[in-house]
């Protein structure tokens, strides 16, 4: 599944997981697609693998984006917003509606979610110990969240984290107020095996009915979550293939 036409409903959400391991050949003809802007943003990185990650990722953004504006993915202009949230300024008249899109990834996984007519966020993270763990959760996160990941087996306290830290950064992108929306002000369902779901927003709950929240399925070692407006529909998550569905795609 690639084109953009499988979100056109209302309230439908579509998601593709990247896998960004790829030999240097297809990073050299994906790297063809990005900006000049781009292009030295990957530069900037001291390790080859981060130039590999955001090139890929990039390359299939601008070819998904491609499919909906019926623009060149070299041709794409991708803007930010003053607090860092994207969107596609078309070189087109003709495309046919806005796009709400926002990317994620953590080391060799990228998460790209798009939806028409409201705003998401999306976020993926590897599990994995910090030593600093409970001192991020204390200073960042609600009284309550932070008492859920303490009170976690000790086997389980990385995984609540990082629930926790991924189900609100995909919030805090949907919002698209970044960090001036302090983390502390929403609370996230975080303990293992929970639903996913925002409790309260400022202490409201009917704030927090006007979002929805989902888990989504990651590879092993890793979580990720989808925000958006109040939908009913869960996303639909498929596997991008960058050799199938992208590098024939480059110079549409």
């Amino acid at each position: 599944m690639l084109a953009l036409a499988g979100i056109a409903p209302p309230a439908t959400v579509a998601c593709w997981r990247v896998d960004l391991v790829h030999p240097d050949s297809v990073v050299t003809a994906l790297a063809a697609v990005l900006s000049d802007d781009e292009r030295q943003r990957a530069a900037r990185f001291v390790f080859p693998r981060d130039r590999r990650r955001f090139t890929v990722t990039r390359a299939c953004l601008r070819v998904l984006l491609s499919e909906h504006s019926g623009v060149a993915p070299a041709a794409l202009r991708i803007v930010y917003a003053p607090l860092g949230k994207p969107s596609l300024a078309s070189a087109s008249a003709s495309t046919p509606t806005p796009l709400h899109f926002n990317v994620s990834h953590s080391e060799d996984v990228a998460l790209i979610a798009a939806r028409s007519d409201a705003p998401l966020g999306v976020d993926v993270e590897a599990v994995r110990p910090l030593p600093d763990m409970m001192d991020i959760a204390a200073r960042f996160f609600t009284a309550a969240e932070t008492d859920t990941i303490a009170a976690a087996p000790p086997h389980q306290r990385a995984l609540s984290f990082f629930l926790c830290w991924t189900r609100k950064e995909a919030f805090s992108k949907a919002h698209g107020d970044g960090l001036s929306f302090a983390l502390d002000r929403y609370q996230v369902a975080c303990r293992p095996g929970d639903p996913a779901r925002i409790l309260a927003i400022d202490g409201s709950a009917a704030a927090a009915a006007e979002w929805s929240m989902f888990d989504l399925e990651a590879p092993p070692g890793f979580v990720s979550a989808l925000v958006t407006r109040a939908t009913p529909r869960p996303p639909v998550l498929v596997n991008l293939d960058v050799e199938r569905d992208v590098l024939p795609r480059l110079g549409a």
